[in-house]
Protein backbone atom coordinates (compact mmCIF):
# COMPACT_ATOMS: atom_id res chain seq x y z
CA UNK A 1 0.00 0.00 0.00
CA UNK A 2 2.76 2.47 0.89
CA UNK A 3 4.56 1.64 -2.35
CA UNK A 4 1.42 2.59 -4.31
CA UNK A 5 1.09 5.90 -2.43
CA UNK A 6 4.76 6.67 -3.10
CA UNK A 7 4.26 6.06 -6.82
CA UNK A 8 1.24 8.34 -6.96
CA UNK A 9 2.96 11.13 -5.04
CA UNK A 10 6.18 10.91 -7.04
CA UNK A 11 4.52 11.35 -10.43
CA UNK A 12 4.80 14.82 -11.88
CA UNK A 13 1.56 16.64 -12.61
CA UNK A 14 0.25 16.42 -16.15
CA UNK A 15 0.98 19.62 -18.01
CA UNK A 16 -0.97 20.55 -21.10
CA UNK A 17 0.92 21.65 -24.21
CA UNK A 18 -0.59 25.12 -23.81
CA UNK A 19 0.76 25.44 -20.26
CA UNK A 20 4.17 24.17 -21.40
CA UNK A 21 4.22 26.81 -24.16
CA UNK A 22 3.29 29.56 -21.68
CA UNK A 23 6.03 28.39 -19.35
CA UNK A 24 8.56 28.47 -22.19
CA UNK A 25 7.51 31.97 -23.21
CA UNK A 26 7.72 33.17 -19.60
CA UNK A 27 11.24 31.75 -19.26
CA UNK A 28 12.22 33.44 -22.53
CA UNK A 29 10.76 36.79 -21.45
CA UNK A 30 12.59 36.63 -18.11
CA UNK A 31 15.88 35.81 -19.86
CA UNK A 32 15.29 38.68 -22.32
CA UNK A 33 14.65 41.10 -19.47
CA UNK A 34 17.83 39.99 -17.72
CA UNK A 35 19.74 40.44 -20.99
CA UNK A 36 18.48 44.02 -21.34
CA UNK A 37 19.38 44.74 -17.71
CA UNK A 38 22.91 43.42 -18.20
CA UNK A 39 23.25 45.44 -21.42
CA UNK A 40 22.43 48.66 -19.56
CA UNK A 41 25.01 47.77 -16.92
CA UNK A 42 27.62 47.44 -19.69
CA UNK A 43 26.43 50.69 -21.25
CA UNK A 44 26.80 52.51 -17.93
CA UNK A 45 30.27 51.04 -17.45
CA UNK A 46 31.36 52.27 -20.88
CA UNK A 47 30.19 55.81 -20.05
CA UNK A 48 32.32 55.82 -16.91
CA UNK A 49 35.55 55.10 -18.84
CA UNK A 50 37.48 58.21 -20.00
CA UNK A 51 37.27 58.67 -23.78
CA UNK A 52 40.77 60.02 -24.35
CA UNK A 53 43.41 57.47 -25.09
CA UNK A 54 45.64 55.96 -27.67
CA UNK A 55 42.91 55.29 -30.23
CA UNK A 56 40.23 57.53 -31.66
CA UNK A 57 36.69 56.93 -30.52
CA UNK A 58 34.88 56.91 -33.86
CA UNK A 59 31.18 56.27 -34.47
CA UNK A 60 32.09 52.90 -35.98
CA UNK A 61 33.86 51.87 -32.80
CA UNK A 62 30.91 53.00 -30.70
CA UNK A 63 28.53 50.89 -32.80
CA UNK A 64 30.86 47.89 -32.64
CA UNK A 65 31.23 48.18 -28.86
CA UNK A 66 27.47 48.50 -28.47
CA UNK A 67 26.89 45.38 -30.59
CA UNK A 68 29.55 43.47 -28.65
CA UNK A 69 27.97 44.49 -25.34
CA UNK A 70 24.57 43.37 -26.58
CA UNK A 71 25.88 39.98 -27.72
CA UNK A 72 27.76 39.47 -24.46
CA UNK A 73 24.73 40.40 -22.35
CA UNK A 74 22.53 37.95 -24.30
CA UNK A 75 25.14 35.23 -23.86
CA UNK A 76 25.35 35.85 -20.12
CA UNK A 77 21.55 35.82 -19.73
CA UNK A 78 21.21 32.57 -21.73
CA UNK A 79 23.82 30.91 -19.54
CA UNK A 80 23.59 31.04 -15.78
CA UNK A 81 23.00 34.78 -15.80
CA UNK A 82 23.04 36.89 -12.68
CA UNK A 83 19.99 35.21 -11.20
CA UNK A 84 17.60 38.02 -12.03
CA UNK A 85 15.84 35.99 -14.73
CA UNK A 86 15.34 33.03 -12.40
CA UNK A 87 14.07 35.31 -9.66
CA UNK A 88 11.55 36.92 -12.02
CA UNK A 89 10.45 33.54 -13.36
CA UNK A 90 9.85 32.17 -9.86
CA UNK A 91 7.83 35.25 -8.90
CA UNK A 92 5.70 35.24 -12.06
CA UNK A 93 4.94 31.53 -12.52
Amino acid sequence: MTNMITQICSKSPVVSPEMAMKDTRLRQACADFESIFIYYIFKSMRKSIPQNGLFENTEEQKVYKSMADQAMSESIARGKGMGLGKLLYNQLK
